[in-house]
């Protein structure tokens, strides 16, 4: 029982059987603490030995409803239950409980369960009544102790085994923070080489423009020349005093047309080495995309394990349970009032997490942000509206839709 019983002392159930005879009636009996204020929203249910909340109950009666005329009917009542209500099956145990109007827990009884009595134990039992003398043989009492003794040894098992898998879920989910810690710096990584090839992309087209620009205006001057050339010929033949002149006019162009086939091959060779660089950064980036795609497997593989762990937990602990429960129902009556004597000396084996980031939760495959009590369906819807590249798994949620598709068709140049 995973409730508090830090008010079960409000309500005390008095005189509890260990066993009801099937298909009758049943009635409780219990008493209220004095300082208890009772309300008519007030129930008693039977539960299931075992159960984790109030919803768990197999049925209930709302409490009787007194006056005040006296001090005793105000504090000592009864419970009714039909026996078209009751359980059925015979090898379980239950218990009653008392629920206030807030839903808190009150009180709650012994267990016991509902199964024929024994002819024989009833004839014994009537025999001795006169007595009141109760014979259990000692052999019956060594039984008892050693099957006590094998459920301590067999929870003790059970809590070593709970403490290995505890230890290594936690070695899973360091290792899987480790990769993560990874997988966010590949990410970091390739952002940064995107910004840079995006630089490089920019610079290379201002260097393109410049270069054409330089070309157009050579040509310009080219063709000038050209025709300065032609007016000046006719009086170069007649040995102008002034050829002179046009020759150091020649000479100077010649030299501004070296000057810009120089500019020319310079650029050329900056193109080169962006090129050269451009595609240094493709192989990179196809590099960090696959191991982006191998951390993302490790990821996967590592929350299967987890998972696998999870699942071997839960089992180890409703197979606890089963062998507590059957080994309840099968012992004698004499065997069981031992049983019971001893029942809270019997350690009780759960896996309590840590804290709250102990606790399994789904995350998204693509940006690997938890979603504590989320569904699959929810985050499956959450990875979908990631926009995400096919070849490099690059999130890319802040970019425009030209943009996205731009880097998508250059993984393919």
């Amino acid at each position: 029982m995973h409730n508090s019983t830090s008010g079960f002392s409000q309500v005390v159930f008095r005189d509890i059987p260990h066993s009801y005879p099937p298909a009758t009636s049943v009635s409780c009996c219990y008493t209220l603490a004095p300082h208890f204020q009772p309300s008519p929203r007030d129930w008693v249910g039977i539960f299931k030995v075992g159960w984790s909340t109030i919803k768990d109950y197999h049925t209930f009666v709302w409490v009787e409803s007194y006056g005040d005329s006296s001090q005793e009917q105000s504090l000592k009542r009864h419970a009714y239950f039909k026996d078209y209500y009751l359980p059925k099956d015979e090898l379980d145990f239950y218990q009653f409980c008392y629920v206030d109007s807030s839903g808190q827990v009150c009180g709650a009884s012994t267990p016991f369960s509902f199964k024929a009595q024994d002819v024989n134990n009833e004839q014994s039992a009537a025999n001795s009544s006169d007595d009141l003398l109760v014979i259990t043989t000692q052999e019956q009492v060594e039984q008892s102790n050693r099957e006590i003794a094998s459920l301590k040894d067999e929870a003790q098992c059970i809590q070593q085994q709970n403490a290995e898998l505890e230890k290594a879920l936690r070695e899973e989910r360091r290792e899987a923070a480790i990769i993560k810690d990874k997988h966010d710096e590949l990410v970091s990584e390739l952002r940064q080489t995107k910004e840079h090839k995006e630089s490089l992309l920019c610079t290379l087209q201002e260097q393109h423009e410049e270069i054409q620009h330089l070309k157009e205006e050579m040509l310009v001057h080219m063709a000038n020349q050209v025709e300065l050339q032609k007016q000046n010929l006719p009086e170069c033949t007649q040995s102008d005093p002034n050829s002179g002149d046009d020759n150091g006019l020649l000479l100077q162009t010649e030299l501004q047309l070296r000057k810009a086939h120089a500019v020319i091959a310079d650029k050329d060779a900056v193109i080169k080495e962006e090129k050269n660089l451009s595609s240094m950064l493709k192989r990179h980036n196809q590099e960090l995309a696959q191991e982006n795609q191998k951390l993302t497997r490790e990821i996967e593989e590592l929350r299967r394990t987890v998972d696998e762990l999870q699942m071997r937990t839960s089992t180890h602990s409703e197979e606890q349970n089963a062998t507590t429960t059957t080994h309840c129902a099968t012992t004698q009556p004499d065997a069981a009032e031992a049983c019971d004597l001893s029942y809270d000396n019997i350690p009780v084996v759960s896996i309590v997490e840590d804290d709250e980031e102990d606790q399994p939760a789904l995350m998204c495959r693509h940006c690997l942000e938890s979603f504590p009590g989320s569904t699959r369906a929810e985050v499956e819807c959450h990875e979908r509206n990631h926009q995400v590249c096919p070849f490099c798994t690059l999130i890319c949620d802040d970019m425009e839709q030209n943009v996205f598709e731009d880097h998508v068709y250059s993984h393919e140049m």
